[in-house]
């Protein structure tokens, strides 16, 4: 087995490895890549890691155009492909590229989205994080090229930074290696995990005995979740709160979710769904009563309703919680890159 081949291995494994684990990644999202000579191997965009070794999920870039364009100040490059694959680069190829390690993951890892969605997340991490560990905090910003703008700003200061925290959207870790990037993550974790507030969650929720609720929302496609503990979201009045006023945390959540969380009694539900003819969102939550999904809800639309539910039972105080503002939504909603990404996503 040659070198190339060697590496490539390495990196199946790993995305093998953390897309198997919904703390660390969700759907469709996060990302992996690494530069071989001068080729930069990149997760395309709206594939899935887990899928990497029995789909063909990278896409080979050239790494000095990408690194010349960086250098230029000109972060709306489009990375050139060296291959004649059909899919598209990831939206974050110019990040990948600019972080000066061999491997580079960009993850959305549950016990750390917990602290990046807090306004005190800087404090904490100064707390908890050891002294020797080298780090940047960028805050919020639409991914793709803004992002990396602000990254890059980062790493001119410090070339030896190897983790970059993304307030409201995820870490990136930069490695020689995968074994290494495994290891940084870990020690993250161990660090930062926090205590999961809502232990009381155990109650039994009977759904079913709603039955005239039930059949009316059947009538236009809706049916009770199908993972219990979402049901959470509606009845428990602090998650429900918190659906209701702090829905939009993170860019993926926006992209599959919608920008706003469609909650309130029964009638506020009926309402709506008489009212509009085609707008349907993925899950309706009927306060009191239970969590609803449509009929055609994908894969990726539960897994960031996981990650939201998973990010909610671990917040302390929900006042220090930072939502995306309307701004930061609206260039999400309207992005093309995100409406291509979601295209090809189930």
């Amino acid at each position: 087995m040659n070198s190339k081949s060697h590496q490539r291995k390495e990196i199946e494994d790993l995305c093998i490895s953390l897309g198997a684990d919904p703390l660390l990644v969700q759907g469709a999202g996060g990302n992996i890549s690494w530069k071989e000579d001068e080729t930069l191997w990149i997760k395309a965009s709206g594939t899935w890691l887990s899928d990497a070794i029995e789909k063909d999920i990278f896409i080979p870039t050239d790494l000095p155009q990408i690194k010349n364009a960086v250098n230029s100040g000109n972060f709306n490059a489009s990375p050139l492909v060296t291959s004649n694959s059909t899919l598209r680069p990831s939206i974050e190829t110019l990040l990948h590229a600019l972080m000066p390690q061999r491997v580079v993951v960009h993850l959305h890892a549950i016990d750390i989205l917990s602290y990046l969605v807090r306004e005190d997340c800087e404090i904490n991490f100064k707390n908890i994080l050891p002294e020797n560990l080298n780090y940047a905090m960028v805050k919020y910003c639409k991914p793709g090229a803004n992002l990396a703008k602000n990254v890059f700003g980062k790493i001119k200061l410090d070339s030896e930074i190897n983790i970059v925290f993304l307030m409201n959207h995820g870490l990136v870790i930069g490695g020689d290696s995968a074994f290494e990037v495994q290891e940084i993550l870990d020690g993250l974790i161990k660090k930062l995990a926090p205590e999961i507030t809502f232990k009381t969650l155990a109650e039994s929720i009977d759904v079913n005995k709603n039955h005239d609720l039930i059949k009316y929302l059947e009538r236009y496609g809706y049916a009770p979740v199908s993972s219990p503990k979402f049901h959470y979201l509606a009845t428990n009045l602090d998650l429900s709160d918190l659906v209701e006023s702090k829905w939009a945390l993170f860019p993926d959540h926006v992209v599959f979710l919608g920008a706003k969380a469609l909650i309130g009694n029964s009638e506020i539900l009926k309402d709506f769904l008489e009212e509009s003819k085609n707008i349907r969102p993925p899950f309706i939550f009927c306060k009191h009563v239970g969590t609803f999904q449509y009929k055609n809800v994908t894969r990726a639309q539960v897994d960031q309703l996981n990650c939201f539910y998973d990010v909610a039972i671990r917040q302390k105080d929900k006042s220090k919680i930072i939502g995306l503002s309307d701004k930061d939504i609206d260039e999400l909603v309207d992005w093309d890159a995100e409406k291509y990404r979601l295209s090809i996503t189930k």
